[in-house]
């Protein structure tokens, strides 16, 4: 998943520091999903996970998760320049909620518990799930990344930097990810 980042990264045309956040964003919970990853195949079954690992995991994973749904589609949404684009963000934007969701639901189910309770088979599985679930919503990401013309560069426009003041003082409306995880 780190060198599809990194392929990402090298096929986006268009620099914009939201977007720079979100990978960022998404490297670190890419290190911390490989660090517990190479955590857990050491441990037996009797034995606890690293608590502090798996907890760093899941702070990255919630925050990462939140910040796609309160901030960053809303942002892609206010950033798109044609209708076509709308209709693609349209068109990919159930299943990232369905994958948001079923992430979310792994967590409280399995996640969460096993910060208190440790049970390494369990958590083995379900870290195995939560990495394939990870690599379908950043497939979905990318795709809605690469198939957009962002406007905007590093050295961003006046229009563009008026765009992105509205943009971050806007709250949570009627947009695409309104009640994605209110569930």
């Amino acid at each position: 998943m780190l060198t599809k980042l990194a392929n990402l990264s090298e096929k986006m045309t268009v620099s914009h520091p939201m977007i720079d956040q979100w990978l960022a964003s998404r490297r670190q919970l890419l290190v911390a999903y490989y660090q517990l990853i190479g955590l857990i195949p050491q441990k037996n079954d009797s034995q606890r996970c690293d608590e502090v690992a798996l907890d760093a995991f899941c702070q990255r994973l919630v925050d990462y998760l939140s910040s796609g749904h309160f901030k960053r589609y809303q942002q892609i949404e206010m950033l798109l320049a044609s209708q076509a684009q709308q209709n693609l963000l349209s068109a990919l934007y159930p299943q990232l909620e369905d994958n948001t969701h079923t992430l979310l639901a792994l967590y409280d189910t399995y996640l969460e518990p096993a910060i208190s309770n440790g049970e390494i088979p369990k958590l083995r599985n379900v870290i195995s799930e939560v990495g394939m679930q990870l690599d379908a919503l950043f497939d979905l990401e990318d795709q809605m990344l690469l198939s957009t013309e962002l406007v905007g560069s590093r050295d961003a426009s006046p229009q563009l930097a008026a765009k992105q003041l509205a943009i971050d003082a806007a709250k949570p409306s009627a947009s695409l990810s309104s009640g994605m995880l209110d569930s």
